[in-house]
């Protein structure tokens, strides 16, 4: 079933989801009777000309560093992990401004510029902070071929579309120790991935990535890409759902890829092409006659290819006929 977004930023819009959020995980975390772990993407702030006033607040409490790629980033690129107890009023207002903070930094606009996320959301575990600390660090470097790559599975537009990547193994492996995590989509909607109530130490921590997740992977930058595009273009409609765009348009990255398509700019069209024309489109004899006479050219440009074709085309294209 696809699941229809009508979240469009206003002030109204927002101020009603921040309620239902707000709720909804202090109701979580109580009924788990943990801490709740506030995770901050500290490498944000490099990013930015000026400080959120939460951080200051933060750096005034224990605040466990994330020692991600330690070998290769000082300790400034480090998320941050405060735990927070939800039974305390001064708590609770940390929490609130960071959600408050994170449907603020969801906005299409900010996203287009590159702003980041410093958000990136509260999670539950059953052991230390400090294991926990050091798995979710250890977790963030894996092997690829014999190099190490950072995977920044804690940045939360990263984080849902890795987590759709992966096979149920690799989640588990992925969060360890860590029981729930939940943080917030670009569409304003809570997200919530869940590990298992005990865990094992291990002496490695590997997801045993595949060649195809790594390109996979390697496409989540575009994905987003496309995710701006489109909300922007439909920040006032009904919309289909983060997960929806990312099992629509990953399966048609894959083909244009077999196309040896390789700009940013043509890999977003026709990510686009597949969410708004049909996920298909590109099987269409009209699209698969253009893409077949690319084949054999360098340097090929799926825009420039398409370039010829009218709105009658699409409308065509879009209903399926010849």
């Amino acid at each position: 079933m696809t699941t229809a977004i009508s979240y469009n930023y206003s002030t109204q819009d927002r101020r009603e989801q921040y309620r239902l959020i707000k709720t909804y995980l202090i109701q979580q975390f109580l009924r788990l009777n943990t801490h709740c772990i506030l995770m901050i993407d500290a490498a944000i702030l490099r990013r930015r000309n000026m400080k959120p006033e939460i951080i200051d607040v933060l750096e005034s409490r224990d605040v466990i560093k994330v020692p991600v790629a330690p070998e290769y980033l000082t300790d400034d690129f480090f998320p941050w992990l405060i735990p927070l107890d939800l039974s305390l009023r001064s708590d609770v207002q940390i929490l609130e401004e960071s959600l408050n903070l994170a449907f603020h930094e969801i906005k299409p606009q900010k996203i287009k510029r590159g702003e980041g996320r410093l958000i990136s959301g509260w999670l539950a575990s059953n052991t230390s902070l400090e294991k926990m600390a050091l798995h979710l660090g250890k977790s963030a470097l894996q092997d690829n071929d014999g190099k190490n790559i950072l995977l920044r599975y804690y940045d939360p537009a990263v984080a849902p579309l890795l987590w759709n990547i992966l096979d149920s193994w690799q989640q588990r492996r992925l969060l360890g120790p860590v029981t729930n995590w939940y943080s917030i989509d670009g569409d304003g909607q809570i997200i919530k991935r869940a590990g298992l109530e005990q865990q094992v130490i291990r002496l490695s921590h590997t997801v045993s990535l595949s060649p195809q997740n790594w390109q996979d992977i390697k496409l989540i930058a575009i994905v987003n890409a496309i995710l701006c595009e489109y909300r922007l273009a439909y920040t006032d409609s009904s919309r289909v759902s983060e997960l929806t765009i990312m099992t629509t348009v990953l399966p048609a990255l894959r083909r244009a890829r077999d196309y040896s398509f390789q700009s940013k700019d043509d890999l977003v069209a026709y990510g686009m092409h597949a969410l708004t024309v049909s996920p298909e489109f590109d099987r269409h004899p009209y699209i698969s006659r253009i893409l077949a006479s690319q084949r054999s050219k360098q340097n090929t440009s799926y825009l420039s290819a398409i370039a010829s074709l009218s709105e009658i085309d699409w409308e065509n294209i879009r209903s399926g006929s010849n």
